[in-house]
């Protein structure tokens, strides 16, 4: 089963929630498998079956979540689901769902698919059954050409080749999620390239400012250039 791409998702101990990192489209089809298959929960036309897609999960996305989560389940006879794919989240969300993820309604089980675990606050996250599929490993596998290209990149075209891109954040030519899928891809390669402990440990402040930089792709308004150059000038 493709579930088995996970860890610790059992039909017989459901965790009421879970945090998942990996290639989030590939993750929730696989989940949406599972649900039907494993849980008998039909995941067409059920009001208990909650399954949406954030570009960015704002306090009005978590409240409506919160008043679907205090109202009644229509059935009994399966888990109501809550299937949350994001791409970002911000800190007043993600503070809303705390609530309701530290006491859930018996029967209720979230599942918060993202492209990395470093969008949540260590609140949100602590409250988590977290882990990473195996897609989003860091399991040396090819690296994407654009990263290739960028690390062999000059710092000077690696500057310029940044500011186009958050100049297309800018313009709405690229959504903030695809940044992240790339400081993502940019994160694994270095690890890939530098697998020893020595090599590791001469980059941990290259793998903290990545973190750094997802992680504030998240702020309302991030300055999305800034961001970039600062990972550019590190790497």
């Amino acid at each position: 089963m493709p579930i088995k791409k996970y860890f610790g998702i059992s039909a017989e101990r459901l965790h009421h929630a879970y945090g998942i990192a990996g290639d989030v489209g590939i993750v929730a089809a696989d989940l949406v498998e599972f649900f039907s298959k494993n849980l008998g929960v039909a995941t067409i036309g059920n009001p208990d079956f909650f399954h949406e897609t954030f570009e960015m999960l704002t306090i009005d996305d978590a409240r409506r979540i919160q008043d679907i989560h205090a109202s009644k389940a229509f059935s009994d006879a399966s888990p109501r689901i809550f299937l949350i794919e994001l791409y970002g989240i911000t800190r007043e969300a993600q503070n809303a769902l705390l609530k309701i993820i530290e006491e859930p309604q018996a029967g209720n089980h979230f599942f918060l698919v993202m492209p990395s675990l470093d969008l949540l606050l260590p609140t949100l996250k602590s409250r988590l059954h977290v882990f990473k599929s195996v897609a989003g490993d860091r399991d040396g596998s090819t690296e994407p050409a654009a990263v290739a290209d960028f690390l062999k990149k000059s710092l000077k075209d690696r500057i310029a080749f940044v500011d186009d891109l958050a100049a297309t954040v800018s313009d709405g030519a690229t959504v903030k999620h695809e940044v992240i899928d790339f400081l993502n891809q940019l994160e694994s390669s270095i690890y890939s390239r530098n697998r020893t402990a020595e090599n590791l440990a001469d980059n941990v402040m290259v793998f903290e400012i990545i973190a750094r930089a997802r992680s504030y792709m998240n702020d309302r308004a991030p300055s999305v250039k800034m961001l970039l150059e600062y990972v550019a000038l590190s790497v």
